[in-house]
């Protein structure tokens, strides 16, 4: 079975990839390491095992149709945009490794990510179907609900995968977690310390059809 995860950056998919990884049945590749494995699936190769891929967040800027008939489950990861912006920021990953430039930048919001977001997001309510919507929120707060039913649409055993290996750099770890093997929700609605009420309007404007589709208004 091949996998796929959709996602907009810092939205926790290295953590979901890691624990997908830590199940028997399913060998996890991170946005790095995807593009070893992703030409051989797009060439109809049919993997032995069950096999998760994560593209670069930029893959889902586009509208790569042909590439998901290659596919067989498809899981959508989602985080309040507002705490995935903060992490972006602080990581540096908003621009120099996803081949992003600054954008125009309203209040200290810089809206020409947020409007990248956007289009990313379109990848999923234009076919809201297809995938199976895990919330960031939900995993790290009360996770075994969650992976039960991640693992039921998966059509796996449930298992406790968690604590996992640690995140290794090498194999696209996160460099803020990188001794972390556990779950935790200390990024959890961050942005309330952190943006004040002008920000948060930005927000609004920008985002606030898929925010509130997903239930973060």
């Amino acid at each position: 079975m091949k996998i796929l995860i959709g996602y907009h950056q810092r939205s926790g998919s290295t953590l979901l990839q890691h624990i997908l990884n830590a199940h028997s049945r399913v060998r996890s590749y991170s946005d790095a390491s995807s593009f070893l494995v992703l030409p051989s699936l797009l060439a109809g190769y049919d993997p032995v095992e069950n096999v998760v891929v994560k593209p670069m967040d930029i893959f889902f800027l586009w509208r790569p149709r042909l590439f998901y008939r290659r596919f067989d489950k498809f899981i959508w990861l989602a985080r309040d945009p507002r705490d995935s912006y903060l992490s972006s920021l602080e990581v540096g990953f908003a621009y120099g490794t996803s081949l992003y430039l600054p954008g125009r930048k309203l209040h200290g919001i810089d809206i020409g990510l947020l409007k990248r977001w956007k289009r990313v997001y379109q990848q999923f309510f234009s076919s809201r179907s297809r995938w199976h919507l895990v919330r960031y929120e939900d995993l790290v707060s009360d996770p075994d609900p969650v992976l039960e039913q991640l693992f039921e649409y998966l059509e796996l055993p449930y298992e406790r995968v968690y604590p996992f290996e640690k995140f290794n750099l090498a194999h696209g770890g996160d460099p803020k977690l990188a001794a972390t093997k556990t779950i935790h929700k200390k990024s959890v609605q961050r942005y309330k310390q952190k943006l004040n009420e002008v920000q948060l309007r930005v927000f609004k404007k920008f985002l606030g059809k898929e925010m509130k589709a997903l239930g973060y208004l």
